[in-house]
């Protein structure tokens, strides 16, 4: 059966894991915003890793607040964490989604260039075809006068 303290310590440790997710969010809107896609790359690969912890620690707070036949009785200090956790958790999902907004937008900007760069590639390739100078046929004799 678990403890009070043992609830305090896992709010504690989320509160904590909260934290770092909020600045990797903060390094990877930073990624996204100047195209650095390692680092996004990076970012999230570690963010993943985080989020695991994240949710594999809130099922567990879940299992051991449940544990409890009444609510219990955390300090004030605690339950002033716990809150702030949540505002937490609700602002790191605005800002993901948010990232993931700008990261369509961006694909969309990309995939646009793509297209206007091969238009001008082929118009280009065709501007050099029609202006090469026709070549001659058959034997290309000079018949003009010096004379």
């Amino acid at each position: 059966m678990p403890t009070i303290a043992d609830l305090e310590q896992t709010i504690d440790t989320r509160y904590t894991q909260l934290e770092q997710l909020l600045d990797l969010t903060t390094q990877q809107e930073s990624a996204i915003e100047q195209g650095h896609m390692n680092e996004l790359m990076r970012v999230l690969g570690e963010k993943q890793r985080l989020i695991e912890q994240f949710v594999a620690m809130s099922d567990q707070f879940k299992r051991d607040y449940d544990a409890f036949a009444s609510p219990p009785k955390v300090s004030d200090e605690h339950r002033a964490k716990n809150q702030a956790g949540d505002q937490m958790h609700r602002e790191l999902l605005t800002r993901e989604t948010a990232c993931q907004e700008q990261l369509t937008v961006n694909r969309s900007d990309i995939a646009e260039q793509l297209t206007r760069g091969e238009g001008a590639r082929r118009a280009a390739a065709g501007y050099g075809k029609s202006a090469a100078p026709p070549r001659p046929q058959g034997g290309g004799l000079d018949l003009s006068s010096d004379a």
